[in-house]
């Protein structure tokens, strides 16, 4: 019963974090932020809210010269967001070993409130106070002592992700609906891969929709000559297989979505494992290396981007005065021919079309801006 009363005073004090969060964001754009409502198939689920919240944060609140410091299994307490020099590993790395040092003095002084050197980390000028972000509570960084986690945030690629994805969408949406799938799932490239047609993952994985070759083995094209993955129509209907075929085996879009990352025989082991379907609880039960960060967060990512996306003009004002064609290029084009015909500069095209080299290939598709 103890347990009980403090974990609600805990939720109470998130609750509470979380709704001034809401209020400076309000007050600072001079309008009501739009609410987290999600329709079915693609329903958020009791418990994802403040996940969902806090990748809403990631992608639109703070920016790639910031550090979030947070609990990695509770991702939305958020401790501490530090300015960044350069943003490198590094970097990360020395706040993520000075926050984690934190915690363990911050425990000790807890446990030993007598002693001299308690107040100098407690106190109310502190190390704890110093570090921590108002009016966060050394006891919740305490609690979570071996799972400091810090990562940087990602306005500017995702603000660049909504102005890439005008290029694809209407005919990504089109492609989802010709195979009876939800077009919300148009979304997911922001996830995976900022809507650049040309994104390669250390893993292998290729453009929009982030095909691995033996996914794409089969349907696609995919050897020194021609890579079909960079094809967003041609991948579009690949992913759109999987998702098709993966909801059919888990029976939900939760879990199917989850399964783009975890894959579905890891999602299938861990629905038999937990012994439940509802992805929250899959969260909480499921205790696999494999099943790590990346697959706990996937689909409230992607809920997250589903609600950015559909208000773009309210998280990044004026980026609908921005807007995005595609170019396919042809038999003997050049970047400085493109960028002459469509009144642009290279360096403009190079900036637009991540990974784009000087050796066009024929069919590739650029994205123009203007």
């Amino acid at each position: 019963m103890r347990r009980d009363r403090f974990r609600s005073r805990r939720l109470s004090f998130l609750l509470i974090v979380g709704l001034g969060l809401s209020v400076a964001r309000v007050g600072e754009a001079r309008e009501e932020a739009p609410r987290l409502e999600f329709k079915p198939p693609l329903e958020a689920g009791r418990g994802l809210e403040a996940r969902i919240s806090f990748w809403v944060d990631v992608f639109t609140r703070y920016s790639l010269a910031e550090a979030i410091v947070h609990d990695r299994d509770r991702p939305w307490v958020v401790f501490a967001v530090v300015p960044l020099a350069d943003g490198g590993s590094a970097e990360l790395e020395a706040i993520q070993e000075r926050y984690s040092a934190l915690a363990d003095r911050v425990g000790r002084a807890l446990a030993h409130p007598e002693r001299s050197g308690s107040r100098r980390v407690l106190g109310p000028k502190g190390e704890a106070w110093a570090m921590l972000r108002p009016p966060m509570s050394p006891r919740l960084l305490a609690e979570a002592r071996g799972r400091i986690r810090v990562q940087t945030g990602q306005r500017e690629v995702f603000r660049e992700s909504v102005v890439r994805s005008k290029a694809y969408l209407s005919n990504v949406r089109r492609l989802l609906r010709d195979a009876s799938l939800p077009e919300e799932l148009a979304y997911l490239p922001h996830v995976e891969s900022s809507f650049d047609a040309l994104a390669v993952s250390r893993a292998g994985a290729v453009g929009l929709w982030q095909l691995m070759p033996d996914t794409a083995r089969g349907s696609l094209r995919v050897d020194d000559g021609v890579d079909e993955r960079r094809d967003p129509y041609k991948a579009t209907a690949v992913a759109a297989r999987y998702l098709h075929d993966a909801h059919e085996a888990l029976g939900s879009w939760p879990l199917a979505i989850t399964s783009y990352n975890y894959g579905v025989n890891g999602t299938l082991r861990a629905v038999a494992t937990a012994g439940t379907s509802d992805l929250v609880a899959l969260i909480e039960r499921h205790a696999s290396p494999a099943f790590g960060y990346a697959g706990k967060n996937f689909y409230a990512q992607f809920l997250a981007a589903v609600h950015i996306a559909r208000n773009a003009t309210y998280y990044f004002p004026g980026i609908e005065t921005r807007a995005a064609r595609e170019y396919v290029v042809r038999k003997g084009d050049t970047l400085w021919q493109i960028a002459r015909k469509n009144g642009t500069t290279v360096k403009a095209l190079r900036s637009a079309n991540r990974a784009v080299s000087a050796q066009l290939q024929l069919g590739q598709r650029l994205l123009i801006y203007g």
